[in-house]
């Protein structure tokens, strides 16, 4: 189920609340931009996607399409 705009802005509204963005914890929210973490970040979206579409191949075997 697709969420509602209204949905999605309370849930960033709730994480927002949770976060911890003291000027001496700013660093530890940021992104790791080295090339190494690229990849990895990279190869993991991949395999991701891969263990998606074998789920939706497996799903319509069992539905009997």
């Amino acid at each position: 189920m697709i969420p509602s705009p209204e949905e999605v802005e309370a849930r960033l509204r709730r994480a927002s609340a949770l976060s911890d963005l003291r000027a001496d914890r700013r660093l530890d929210a940021k992104i790791d931009l080295s090339p190494d973490a690229i990849e990895a970040r990279l190869r993991e979206a991949s395999s991701l996607l891969t263990t998606c579409l074998e789920l939706a191949r497996f799903s319509r075997r069992e539905d009997g399409d």
